[in-house]
């Protein structure tokens, strides 16, 4: 059933505007009404905004291939849509042609977004889910505040999702569940209603991103390499004469040292034979968490301890631009599973 034929139902409320958050409300909001908030002024320009933008087609594990396949699907028919304006500069993948493709993620992600929106999709900006409300075990509201201040400043009607009241929303979001897509912030996965010790199970990761400029006389086809090295991945073509050099390292998100990127050169320069100039001044460093066994966490928290209708997508590993998609429509079943056997929507 379309979101507009969805009735009274509360909405179910994505936390979080990144690629994950905007996918799990682009792929929920074909069936219930949803509510995405975002604590900046628009969705993708937290974390997601600094993202390199590679696409992979498969990213080396069965359940985070399955994924990136989704991502990967819809990706390839925004870049054959005539007015799209998504398009892929198209690459190796270690060796593999076409595997893998350089991408504006911003517009990936405006692709799903504005489809939603169009589907009836609330957006609530400068604003950071604070906890869920509970009745006993279970989900029916969101607190809200205002991002970096107090309770939010009321919003305009057209804000509010439809069927719900004026009262109460300044600070109180009705709901029939939750869903978090925090990216790289582990106090949201300390939360009320959220397993003990839940957030003690994610890993700061991070990718150290070294430009290295090319000599004049090499050809950089476009290519990505991910298994030259434990730490060591490379993209060729995204630049003209630059190779991309991404260590990616992990315990805390902290940036390197001088002295450090310094014996990440040289490691590189030894081990790999490069004969380029790595260009400090650009160095950059992409944060995120890591899930429980290397994996992300997708999908609900009561079995673990967690409220009913509370539900995570996090931890992807600096992953989540290929496997954005795919997580959303298995989150997207779950919250659809539950809300059925609620009998508040019909049984799927």
């Amino acid at each position: 059933m379309a979101g507009a034929a969805a009735g009274d139902l509360p909405p179910v409320v994505v936390a979080g505007g990144g690629i994950v958050g905007t996918a799990v409300a682009f792929v929920l909001q074909r069936s219930v009404p949803v509510v995405l908030v975002e604590e900046g002024d628009f969705p993708g320009l937290g974390e997601t905004r600094d993202a390199v933008g590679i696409l992979k087609a498969a990213v080396g594990h069965p359940v985070l291939d399955a994924f990136a396949q989704c991502t990967w699907a819809f990706a390839v028919a925004q870049h054959r849509h005539p007015r799209s304006p998504l398009r892929l500069t198209f690459a190796r993948l270690d060796g593999h042609p076409g595997r893998a493709a350089f991408v504006d993620h911003l517009l990936l992600l405006d692709a799903m977004y504005l489809a939603a929106r169009r589907a009836g999709l609330r957006l609530l900006t400068r604003t950071r889910v604070m906890a869920p409300v509970l009745a006993g075990d279970r989900v029916t509201g969101v607190r809200v505040a205002r991002a970096g201040g107090g309770p939010q400043a009321t919003r305009p009607a057209a804000d509010r999702p439809a069927g719900h009241p004026v009262e109460g929303w300044d600070d109180v979001v009705p709901a029939s569940a939750l869903v978090l897509a925090p990216g790289p912030r582990p106090e949201s996965l300390a939360m009320d209603g959220l397993p003990r010790g839940f957030a003690s199970r994610f890993v700061p990761v991070k990718d150290v991103v070294i430009p290295f400029r090319l000599p004049a006389t090499v050809e950089t086809p476009p290519a990505v390499f991910t298994r030259r090295s434990l730490i060591w991945r490379f993209a060729l073509g995204i630049e003209a004469r630059t190779l991309l050099a991404a260590a990616r390292l992990e315990g805390d998100w902290s940036p390197p040292s001088f002295d450090e990127l310094v014996a990440l050169v040289e490691d590189l320069v030894e081990r790999f034979d490069l004969t380029a100039e790595a260009q400090l001044d650009r160095v950059r460093t992409l944060i995120d968490l890591r899930g429980p066994d290397g994996l992300p966490f997708v999908g609900a928290v009561a079995p673990w301890g967690g409220a009913r209708g509370l539900f995570v997508a996090a931890g992807f590993g600096l992953e989540g631009l290929s496997t954005a998609l795919g997580a959303a429509h298995a989150i997207a079943a779950a919250v659809l599973a539950d809300l059925a056997d609620r009998r508040l929507i019909p049984g799927r």
